[in-house]
This record gives C-alpha cells, sequence and structure tokens, in this order.
C-alpha cells in the first residue's frame, strides 16, 4: 500500500501556477477577476472587488520610464496592464511628466522618443485622469501643501477616491502619516497575489470537482468491470450444477434411479472417490487463485490511486490557502 508524503508541495505548485499565469491572456485574466467577484460570496458569506485602486504620482512614472528606456522593461510598465489594479491621477501628471522627459533625456543620456513613446502609447492610456474638488484640494493642503504644492492634486485625488493610496517615491507624500504610499514592488507583490488568488479560486470552485468526479467515476468503473468478470466466474460454476440437477430431473424416474445408484457406487469406490476430491481440489483452487488476482488487482488499483489522491489534496490545500490569503490582503486593504 502507498505511504507517504505527498509527490509535489507548496513551492512546486506555486512555481507552476507562476509560469502558468504568465502566458495567460489578458481577456482570461479578467474572466479569472470577474469569476472570484461574483461567486466568491458563496464560500465566504461576503463580496469583494478583486483589484487595487491607487493613485500614481509623477515620480513613480518618470522612474519607470527611465527603468524601460534603459532595460526595455519596467514593474509598472509590466503591472499595468493588469486588469486587478486600477490608477488615477489628476490631469498635472502629464504636465510634470512631459516637462520632464527632455530634461531627463539628456541628463541620463536615453532616446527622448522612447521615454515619450512609452509614456504616451503604454502608460498613460491606461491611467484615469481625473481632477480633484475644491474641497479635496483644500484638504490635500492641509496636509502636504506646506511641504510640496505640487503634491497636492495627488494627495488631494486620493482622498475624494478614497483610493487605497498613493504610489510614489516623493518623500514629501511617504512622511505623511494620514496617507498611505506605496512602492511599485509592493504593488507588484500584492497584484501576484491577487492574480494567484483569481486562479487558484476558479481551479478551486470550477475546474477540481469535475476532476475529481471524473477519477471517481473510472475508479467506480474499473471495480465494477472487475467485480462483474467475478461474478460471472462464480455464475458459470452455480449456472453448470443447476444444469446437471435440471437434466437429471427431466430423466425418467427408472433413468433417475439408476444414476443416483451410479452416484453411490462411485462414492463409495476409492480411487472414482479420489478423483472427485481432486477434481475439487483443483476447481477450489482455480477459484482461490482467480480471487487472488481480483485482490491483488484491486489493491494495484488503489495503491495506484494513492498518490493521485495525495497530489489532489495538496493540490486544493494550496487552492485554498492561496485564495484565502487573497481574501485576507483585501481585507487589510
Amino acid at each position: 500500500m502507498y505511504v507517504g508524503t505527498s509527490p509535489v508541495n507548496f513551492q512546486e505548485i506555486d512555481r507552476s501556477i507562476e509560469g502558468i499565469l504568465k502566458d495567460i491572456p489578458p481577456k482570461f485574466l479578467q474572466h479569472l477577476k470577474r469569476n472570484f467577484e461574483q461567486n466568491i460570496s458563496s464560500f465566504i458569506g461576503g463580496s469583494f472587488k478583486l483589484e487595487l485602486r491607487l493613485v500614481v504620482d509623477s515620480s513613480s512614472v518618470i522612474s519607470n520610464l527611465i527603468s524601460f528606456a534603459k532595460k526595455g522593461g519596467s514593474i509598472l510598465h509590466k503591472l499595468i496592464k493588469e486588469p486587478f489594479l486600477r490608477l488615477y491621477a489628476p490631469s498635472t501628471l502629464k504636465k510634470e511628466v512631459e516637462g520632464n522627459i527632455a530634461e531627463i533625456s539628456k541628463k541620463k543620456k536615453l532616446d527622448k522618443d522612447i521615454l515619450m513613446r512609452t509614456w504616451r502609447l503604454d502608460i498613460l492610456p491606461k491611467i484615469t485622469v481625473l481632477d480633484p474638488s475644491d474641497l479635496a484640494m483644500f484638504k490635500g493642503h492641509l496636509v502636504v501643501g506646506i511641504r510640496d504644492v505640487t503634491d497636492v492634486p495627488f494627495v488631494a485625488l486620493h482622498f475624494q477616491l478614497g483610493t487605497h493610496g498613493v504610489v510614489t517615491k516623493d518623500k514629501d507624500i511617504i512622511e505623511q502619516p494620514v496617507v498611505r504610499t506605496w512602492q511599485i514592488r509592493r504593488v507588484g507583490g500584492l497584484i501576484t497575489v491577487f492574480k494567484k488568488g483569481a486562479f487558484s479560486f476558479f481551479i478551486y470552485s470550477r475546474v477540481l470537482p469535475n476532476v475529481l468526479h471524473a477519477v471517481f467515476k473510472i475508479g467506480v468503473a474499473v471495480l465494477r468491470t472487475v467485480f462483474e468478470i467475478l461474478a460471472k466466474f462464480i455464475q458459470f460454476f452455480v449456472n453448470l450444477a443447476s444444469g446437471a440437477v435440471r437434466a437429471i430431473s427431466k430423466l425418467p424416474d427408472w433413468a433417475q434411479l439408476l444414476v443416483g445408484i451410479a452416484a453411490i457406487i462411485l462414492i463409495l469406490e476409492e480411487r472414482t472417490r479420489n478423483l472427485a476430491v481432486e477434481f475439487l481440489k483443483k476447481v477450489g483452487e482455480a477459484i482461490s487463485k482467480f480471487a487472488s488476482e481480483v485482490y491483488s488487482v484491486i489493491k494495484n488499483l488503489l495503491e495506484g490511486l494513492a498518490p493521485l489522491v495525495q497530489i489532489t489534496l495538496t493540490v486544493l490545500a494550496y487552492l485554498f490557502n492561496s485564495y484565502q490569503e487573497t481574501i485576507q490582503q483585501l481585507r487589510a486593504l
């Protein structure tokens, strides 16, 4: 019998899922997100919007533009395509970013066209641009206006929309205790948790039950076939015996008498009796051997299924923990 730990562990499952998520198209990620939002309530009794809503400031955008121009990629450039992230900014963002691109390209010796094209085609269209109200601007001035007036619209928009915080590298904002701030790497880490959670919940709630049902049906079908063969084998001997009895019962009385006398003579005759005992012994050995083979088949089947069951239980535990972690993170926002 199979004894031991699962052939896979959480780390291996996690790596496999990360590899899968890299190749999932955005439309399917949207589907995973909707599935989580629409069905999670039936599992935990509460609804959640599976997205991180943040205001992004010019310092973060400029930093990531520089990284993209130097390395051909940046965290923001990658994250901004995710359906789990929604970014907002005031209209002053466009002025601040484009006003600094020329100076950055000269100072950092970077291609100005690449910076501008990346900003206008890849990043800006993914940001929802809104200007805060006068009341929100007043609140923003009270918080950060004394440090840097250019930061006021970003903080004000955060207050107005009630977002989860501001993505910034600006100390004037970071050092304000009433403003929750985010580094872009931390944003990336949480988005990864959201993606894994949405994927895990989809597998846990939609795919895994069907897989388990299919495995169960296969196991039942195999066992049914084995037992049917065994039943037919036993029925053969039953039919053989009952057929002989029926055949004898149809004989005339005098013939039945002769058969009975012949049977008594055969039983009393030692050699014939020994042959009959030997025959019955061989029949018994054949039945015993067949039963042993049936037992061996069932035993091997169960031992073969044991690792699959262990893997299934491990995957099930991982999926449960993954979407539960997502829920915990959402509650903490």
